[in-house]
Parts: C-alpha cells; structure tokens; sequence
C-alpha cells in the first residue's frame, strides 16, 4: 500500500517546523522546510538552495548514501541534517579516543526505529562526505547508538536537511575512517 504523499507532505512539514526550531543567544527562531523532496533524485530542482527542505527515502535506499547524492545534487556548500524512519541491518561504529585505531563495526541484523538520527554533511578531498550518529529501537524498545556506517531504509526515512552557507572541510583517514573538521 503506497502512503499518501500529499497528506504526508503536509504531515512533514508541520513537523519540520516543530523540529526546525533552534535556539540562538537565548532567542527562538523558526525555520520551515521549502520543499519536500520525494526522491534523491529530484535534489536537483533544489540547486544552490540555503533553505531547508525534507528528503524522504524508501525502502531499501542507502540511508547516507541518498543523503550524500542529494546533497551533492543540490550542489550545496555543506549543510546539517537530522531525521528519523526506520533502518534494516544498520552497521554502527565505535571509535576509541586514540585517532590512529580503527573503530569497532557491529551489523545489527533486523528492523529498527531510527529514533534519532543526527549528522553534517561536509567537503573531504573535494568529495561530499556524510558524518551520522544515531539512536536506534528494536521491537521491544530496546537502544542501541553510535556512528553510522551504513544502512538501509527500512519502511521510510524523512531527513530535514538545512543547508550552511559556508563549505566545511574534513580530513578523512581513509586506514582508520577517522576525520575531524579542519579550518
């Protein structure tokens, strides 16, 4: 059964505008999402935007690697992201405090509520790169979190993505996955 996209648009935005909402030197502003985007692949119509807009995933897409396209298809600077929906068979990382060891990667196997989902999209070596961390439920409300690694879209993901004006540089050590953001 396919969900009804104008009823869900309208459901998303409303909770984009709840979930939008940021607090800046003790004062509240509002932001609302300008579009929702029903497919990685419309993340053109939205080209150089700085307005924030919803991306909404199916079933089985890559979760980061839709976010990536997209951004990259909206040729945008650098921008920040957080959502929720639903992932299958996630791998999550754990990284030490040392820098030169490799994390930890643990495949979950199963469905799983991304409760939530938060990340930035950043520039590495002239390339989009994603960073996520997430909090993820089983069936029987049971947590697991960490950094993602990879996922796939369970029944749907809805990500708010808000552009930054500015590209953000990282430096990804591509033997140990660790990259911090540089100046």
């Amino acid at each position: 059964m396919q969900p009804n996209y104008k009823t869900l648009a309208t459901i998303i935005v409303s909770l984009s505008a709840i979930m939008s909402t940021t607090q800046t030197n003790a004062l509240t502003t509002e932001t609302k999402a300008s579009a929702v985007v029903f497919s990685k692949s419309s993340c053109t119509k939205l080209a150089h935007t700085t307005q924030p807009f919803i991306l909404v995933l199916s079933n089985a897409e890559d979760l980061l690697g839709s976010i990536t396209q997209c951004a990259k298809d909206a040729k945008l600077k650098s921008a920040t992201f957080s959502g929720l929906g639903q992932v299958h068979n996630p791998t999550l990382a754990y990284f030490t405090s040392n820098p030169n060891d490799k994390p930890t990667l643990t495949t979950f196997s199963g469905y799983y509520e991304l409760a939530s989902f938060n990340g930035d999209i950043t520039n590495n070596n002239n390339e989009y790169y994603s960073h996520a961390h997430a909090v993820l439920a089983d069936k029987k409300f049971h947590g697991i979190a960490g950094h993602v690694n990879k996922a796939k879209v369970g029944l749907t993901a809805e990500i708010a993505i808000t552009p930054l004006p500015v590209p953000v540089q990282r430096a990804v050590d591509n033997k140990t996955g660790f990259g911090p953001i540089i100046e």
